[in-house]
């Protein structure tokens, strides 16, 4: 007889197996050994806060007999079906692992270590301050200046499109855009001292 890891093998069939002449009965196997199965499903992922997966363990280690066979020369079968629980789970936790590691939040926000959270979400207020401003600006502005507003300062369209939707030329356009920004700028600037009060 052999000993390989927790699972006892022996050389030659056992005396049971070659009287009954068949590999045996995973699901008998199964419906005795499945306490000690889960166990050590749950006592393997628990470390890792994985228990949620400890029935996926028990189902890809059966599956996997199932498909690959059971050998006839086991002495232990509880030995047996554990071990290969035990290397399901450990396989579940290696590969979380390797989903879990990547680029931190910092990298994938573009911050540095020194970077300041705090100042990062104060500059943002911020601008979302001033773009409700902007909005709320927009009614001092005529239907033409605000298409030049929207159309060709803040979706970057071309001067030329602008120009020829509103039948005027590129330069005019080009007028037209610091009359919106001078116009948006005051309007801002009485809404900000209006909000300050």
């Amino acid at each position: 007889m052999e000993r390989t890891g927790e699972a006892e093998v022996e050389d030659e069939p056992s005396v049971a197996h070659a009287c009954r002449g068949a590999a045996p009965d995973l699901a008998a196997l199964y419906a005795q050994h499945r306490g000690a199965m889960y166990r050590v499903a749950y006592s393997t992922l628990r470390p890792s806060g994985m228990v949620a997966s400890a029935e996926d363990a028990v189902s890809a280690a059966v599956v996997s007999l199932m498909k690959s066979g059971l050998p006839t020369n086991v002495v232990n079968w509880e030995a047996f079906l554990v071990k290969a629980v035990k290397r399901k789970a450990q396989d579940i936790v290696k590969s979380a692992a390797v989903r879990r590691a990547g680029p931190s939040l910092d990298d994938l926000h573009g911050r540095t270590a020194d970077s300041d959270v705090g100042e990062e979400v104060a500059e943002r207020v911020d601008l979302e301050q001033q773009i409700s401003r902007m909005r709320a600006s927009l009614d001092v502005l005529n239907e033409r200046q605000r298409l030049v507003a929207v159309e060709h300062i803040g979706l970057e369209r071309p001067r030329a499109e602008i120009a020829a939707q509103l039948g005027v030329t590129p330069a005019r356009v080009s007028q037209m855009k610091l009359e919106v920004l001078k116009l948006l700028r005051d309007a801002m600037d009485g809404r900000r001292t209006n909000d300050e009060r």
